[in-house]
């Protein structure tokens, strides 16, 4: 748990670095070891990708896990298990959209580099998805908080027992 978690915060850190560095590449040109924009881009879009799914799978394997454990030792199902339902329903929905956003940038970067649709919107893409992406990972790092101490709570309770 622990080290998917820390590896999560890398990934976040090298993602959204990454994301900057694309973008900035498409406003001053400059190669990064021999990659251009096109290809600096289609990195950080792989590692953000690969980022958030983890995160997501993390969160739902965990979920899994406190699920089993507060079966196992008959738990009020309601009681603890609310708040991992609430707090997928709050986290995965913005995981989802800032996908959807960063994707959608990163395609319509290729329709730019080819003259058919404005720079101009896909530079408010990118505002778009880097801001909302800034808000995510706040979001994310207080879910971290809070499931870890769901996973503390639920075990604390299953050693008391």
């Amino acid at each position: 748990m622990w080290g998917v978690m820390i590896l999560s915060y890398i990934l976040m850190g090298i993602s959204f670095i990454s994301i900057i560095i694309a973008a900035l590449s498409g406003y001053f040109p400059f190669q990064l070891s021999g990659a251009n924009h096109i290809l600096i881009a289609l990195y950080s879009s792989i590692i953000y990708m690969f980022t958030e799914t983890l995160i997501m799978f993390y969160f739902i394997i965990t979920g899994i896990k406190i699920k089993e454990m507060i079966k196992h030792n008959n738990f009020d199902i309601v009681k603890y298990y609310k708040p991992v339902l609430d707090m997928k329903m709050k986290l995965f929905p913005h995981i989802m959209i800032n996908m959807i956003i960063i994707g959608v940038t990163f395609i319509i970067g290729g329709a730019v580099h080819n003259n058919i649709i404005s720079p101009m919107i896909h530079s408010l893409g990118f505002l778009l998805g880097i801001i909302h992406y800034t808000w995510l990972i706040i979001l994310q790092h207080r879910c971290f908080i809070r499931n870890t101490e769901l996973v503390i709570l639920i075990h604390g309770l299953a050693n008391e027992k």
